[in-house]
This record gives structure tokens, C-alpha cells and sequence, in this order.
């Protein structure tokens, strides 16, 4: 399951909780449009809760290469950065691959929030003289996790 919050744009907060079927994924990808068809710039943070939440369903790799292809110039062109949460039992894992080389744009993996928080502040929104507020964005994701 997968929630949005995009009540501190322009930073977008997603939530993932459980395994994702092909149709999360189809949904996140067209979240995704969503965002990007506003023609701002935008961060993403992604908490996933679980390692049941970091799996690929059958059939959403090639959804996302198609995907990938049709967006990927406007993710180098409006994404300011993106910060992953993973469980810490999978950070290791996880930290292995290469988010920013992947997407063009600024990333990193945390294996906790605060961490996230920090670097979206210090590395995304405070060198574009942007807002940041941590604790509105921990209240979103406690609101998120809290509601599974």
C-alpha cells in the first residue's frame, strides 16, 4: 500500500507498507505524471516501512522502463533531489545502488528519517533558499505510517 502526502510541496512525502502489486506500481508511476505535469520543481522523500515494501512485483520492470523512458527529461529537469528511507535491516543492500547515476537528479538512501530529513534540508531545499519544515514532514509520515 502506498500514500502520498503532498501537503508540504514542494516536497512530495510517499509511504510504502507491504508488498506492491503491478497496479501500485502503475499507480505510483502515474502519481508520478501527476507531479511532474505541473511543471514545478519538486523533491521526493519515499519511506518504505517494510522489506516487503522494497520488492518488485511480476511485470513493473518493464512498466517502469517504459515509464523511465517517457519521463526521465523531466525528472533531470524538475526533481531537485530524492531521499529513500529503507528499513535497516536492508540499508546495506540498498545503499548499493546508484539512485542518483539511475535518475539524473541529486539521491541518496537512509536507513532512518531524521537522516533523510537532514540531507533534503541541508543538500535540497536550504541551498535554493527554500522552506523546510522537519517536523510537519514527520508528522506526515507518522500520519502515513500511523494509518496503515
Amino acid at each position: 500500500m502506498q500514500h502520498h502526502d503532498l501537503g508540504q510541496w514542494p516536497l512530495v512525502v510517499s509511504v510504502s507498507a507491504g508488498a506492491p502489486t503491478l497496479a501500485d506500481t502503475q499507480d505510483f508511476a502515474q502519481a508520478w505524471d501527476d507531479w511532474l505535469a505541473r511543471g514545478q520543481a519538486f523533491a521526493s522523500l519515499r519511506v518504505f516501512t517494510d522489506a516487503a515494501s522494497l520488492t518488485h512485483p511480476p511485470g513493473s520492470a518493464q512498466h517502469v522502463k517504459q515509464w523511465f523512458g517517457r519521463q526521465a527529461q523531466a525528472i533531470r529537469e524538475q526533481v531537485m533531489g530524492m531521499a529513500s528511507v529503507v528499513p535497516a535491516g536492508e540499508f546495506e543492500r540498498m545503499s548499493r545502488m546508484n539512485v542518483e547515476k539511475l535518475f539524473g537528479v541529486p539521491a541518496a538512501i537512509f536507513a532512518d528519517l531524521p537522516s533523510a530529513l537532514a540531507w533534503l534540508r541541508d543538500q535540497v531545499f536550504a541551498p535554493r533558499g527554500l522552506p523546510f519544515d522537519e517536523a510537519a514532514v514527520m508528522a506526515a509520515v507518522r500520519g502515513k505510517t500511523d494509518a496503515r
